[in-house]
């Protein structure tokens, strides 16, 4: 059983797509490709609205997708609490483990949404969206 699979099943009754880019538009999140490096995106709030930064390296790769999905996983977990996350190292490391498992249930999802069945391996992952090769959870692939 994935970690966020109430949160995903919840966004997907409402989107009706697991897709990254398909969410943020359905809830007003602009994304943006901009000439960023480190990190590859970023997301910022402008008068409490949320709005995705992206690297512009990313515009033709399939990485784009699990690094969206990583920056919807702050913001569907984490907003709010900017100024802890920028005080506490310990705090922003594992808020970073949960923006990346929820990026991967996301596109584990997607993948099942695209193909009509789940990934037996991390390779399908990466190849598609870009997941990490040595992503640390990928024994949970169904």
């Amino acid at each position: 059983m994935w970690k966020y699979s109430d949160l995903l099943r919840n966004i997907y009754k409402k989107t009706g797509t697991h897709d990254p880019f398909k969410i943020a538009m359905y809830f007003d999140i602009p994304t943006y490709y901009v000439q960023i490096y480190s990190p590859l995106a970023k997301t910022i709030y402008l008068y409490g609205q949320p709005i995705i930064l992206l690297s512009d390296k990313l515009q033709e790769s399939s990485a784009k997708y699990y690094v969206c999905g990583h920056e919807l996983g702050h913001i569907f977990k984490h907003t709010g609490i900017v100024c802890a996350y920028d005080s506490n190292t310990h705090f922003r490391s594992n808020m970073e483990r949960e923006a990346d498992q929820f990026s991967f249930d996301l596109c584990n999802a997607l993948y099942h949404e695209e193909n009509g069945y789940y990934p037996n391996e991390i390779n399908q992952l990466n190849y598609s969206y870009g997941v990490p090769k040595n992503f640390h959870l990928s024994e949970t692939l169904r």
